[in-house]
Formats: C-alpha cells, sequence, structure tokens
C-alpha cells in the first residue's frame, strides 16, 4: 500500500502583501522561506511540516487552475 502524505497548498492571490498579513493575523500562520525559487511566491508553515504557498497573481482574474492545487 502506497502512503502519501499532504505537503502543502498552493493559491493564486492577487496580493500576496494583503494575503500573508490576513493568514498571519488570522490563523496566525508563521513566514519561512521560498526555497524552491526566486519567485515573489510567499510560504507560511501551518503547523505539523505543512505549509501554504500564497502566489503573486496582480493581473489575472482568480480562477481554479493549475497554481491551485494539493500536493501528495
Amino acid at each position: 500500500m502506497i502512503n502519501f502524505t499532504f505537503n502543502h497548498i498552493a493559491l493564486s492571490v492577487k496580493d500576496v502583501d494583503e494575503s500573508v498579513a490576513f493568514y498571519q493575523k488570522v490563523f496566525h500562520f508563521k513566514e519561512i522561506e521560498n526555497t524552491a525559487s526566486n519567485s515573489k511566491t510567499r510560504w507560511l508553515t501551518i503547523g505539523y511540516g505543512k505549509q501554504l504557498h500564497l502566489k503573486p497573481r496582480p493581473n489575472f482574474e482568480i480562477k481554479i487552475n493549475k497554481a491551485v492545487h494539493f500536493a501528495f
């Protein structure tokens, strides 16, 4: 049997700074280093080794797309 584990959720957002502030204020998520790229995507730890990645998409209509995903 294969054992999958949840790693992170990535969300596209219009304003990444505003979104980070929201998740920090409401959920007390801590920002961590984006170790995957030099992009402006910001990472937050949501506990237990799980992460939330906020991808800035200021000039796009936010829809469910490939940038919104669950990683296993």
